[in-house]
C-alpha cells in the first residue's frame, strides 16, 4: 500500500518555531484532517532535506529554467550533504547563476528544513486560507510538499 505524507516547512530552512507554536499548528492539522492516520512536528539540529519519495520527478534551474543533469544536482548536494546543508549555496551549471539549493524548482516541491509538520494519509488537501493559518501560527512562510512512498 502507498502512503501519502503532506509535508510542511518553513520556507526559511533554519526556521524553528516556538514548541507551543508548533502545537498548536500541529494541533489544526488535526482539526482539518480527523481521518489522518497520523499528524506530528519534527525538529533536526540540522537542515535536512525533505524530499517528495516516489513524487520526484526532476530539479530546474530558477535562473535560466534548464533542467539540471541528476549528476549535476547529486553532486551540489553532496557538497552541501558534506557541511550538514549549513550552507545551501550554489552556481548553477547550466547559467552560472547563484543561488540556494533551497530555491531550485524541485517537480514535486522539496525543500529543506529543521522543522516539519507531517500529516500520514490526510486524504485531503490544504487550501489557501488553510495555509496561511499555518504560517501565522507559526510565524513564517510555508512550503508544502506532497511525499509518497
Amino acid at each position: 500500500m502507498t502512503d501519502h505524507f503532506l509535508i510542511l516547512i518553513p520556507t526559511d530552512p533554519q526556521y524553528v518555531p516556538q514548541p507551543e507554536h508548533a502545537q498548536a499548528a500541529n494541533d489544526y492539522l488535526i482539526s482539518i484532517f480527523p481521518e489522518a492516520d497520523d499528524i506530528v512536528w519534527v525538529w533536526s539540529d540540522t537542515v535536512e532535506f525533505v524530499d517528495p519519495g516516489d513524487n520526484f520527478e526532476r530539479v530546474v534551474c530558477p535562473a535560466c529554467e534548464t533542467e539540471l543533469h541528476m549528476s549535476d544536482w547529486q553532486h551540489m548536494m553532496n557538497i552541501a550533504f558534506d557541511n550538514q546543508f549549513s550552507d545551501l549555496n550554489v552556481t548553477m551549471p547550466c547559467c552560472h547563476a547563484t543561488g540556494s539549493l533551497n530555491d531550485l524548482h524541485y517537480v514535486w516541491p522539496a525543500g529543506f528544513a529543521r522543522f516539519s509538520l507531517e500529516a500520514l494519509n490526510p486524504n485531503a488537501d490544504l487550501d489557501d486560507q488553510h495555509m496561511r493559518d499555518v504560517e501565522e501560527m507559526l510565524g513564517c512562510g510555508v512550503r508544502k510538499i506532497w511525499r509518497r512512498l
